[in-house]
């Protein structure tokens, strides 16, 4: 990374890095991706899935999956230099899934959810686990994520500001619409490939995919 781009990452909390995966490893990325969904069981302890309200069934992430993805487990430890450099010091894998946004046929789930992602943080959920900041959120981009994928929407800044959580029964703690309006958010729309970074604290959320094609996420979590 260049000064500009720490600099960046610094002020705003957020980076978007194009083209940082071969195009062999995006291969056999989508198949572990794709192996997984075949494999595991949305019922299972692993998979965060229910039924949207027209009937299909809905698969949000799958985690964890680096013993089911041996290219995955690899660019884990590939990645953590990056995160080290963004950290400051060596970094430590705290967390690791799939997130699909993705609708299936088939048997779904009795819970009834929307699409939506609400606006939080990764840091208040990592908070839950007794795991403190410094913490940075690696995603690399499994899929071309234009605005109708519903690509991560970010609220540059927001991590150097204390933001109010609020705790909710089906979407865990919820930024308020107060700290994070609306306008001030900005889309990460970018190409398969690409590595989307952004600081744990830093406000974020997705609409609904509604581009008929996946929209998937491999997503690491880092801290010291």
């Amino acid at each position: 990374m260049t000064p500009n781009q720490l600099e960046g990452f610094r002020s705003e909390g957020h980076l978007t890095l194009p083209g940082r995966i071969t195009a062999e490893d995006l291969v056999r990325l989508r198949a572990e991706a794709d192996a997984i969904l075949r494999s595991v069981p949305l019922t299972d302890r692993r998979m965060t899935a229910w039924r949207l309200a027209d009937g299909d069934a809905y698969v949000l992430k799958a985690k964890p999956v680096l013993d089911l993805a041996p290219t995955a487990q690899t660019l884990a430890v590939t990645l953590s230099g990056l995160a080290s450099a963004l950290l400051g010091d060596d970094a430590r894998l705290i967390d690791e899934k799939i997130s699909y946004k993705q609708r299936l046929t088939g048997t779904a789930p009795d819970r009834i959810l929307g699409e939506d992602v609400r606006k939080h943080t990764d840091a208040a959920y990592y908070r839950l686990r007794g795991i403190t900041e410094p913490i940075v959120t690696i995603a690399v981009c499994l899929d071309d994520c234009p605005p109708s994928a519903g690509p991560v929407r970010v609220w540059p800044g927001s991590h150097l500001h204390d933001v109010t959580h609020e705790i909710t029964e089906d979407h865990g703690p919820v930024v308020s619409d107060r700290d994070a309006p609306d306008e001030h958010s900005v889309l990460l729309t970018a190409e398969a490939r690409a590595v989307l970074v952004w600081d744990a604290r830093l406000v974020h959320a997705s609409t609904s995919n509604t581009s008929g094609r996946p929209r998937r996420l491999l997503i690491l979590g880092y801290a010291l």
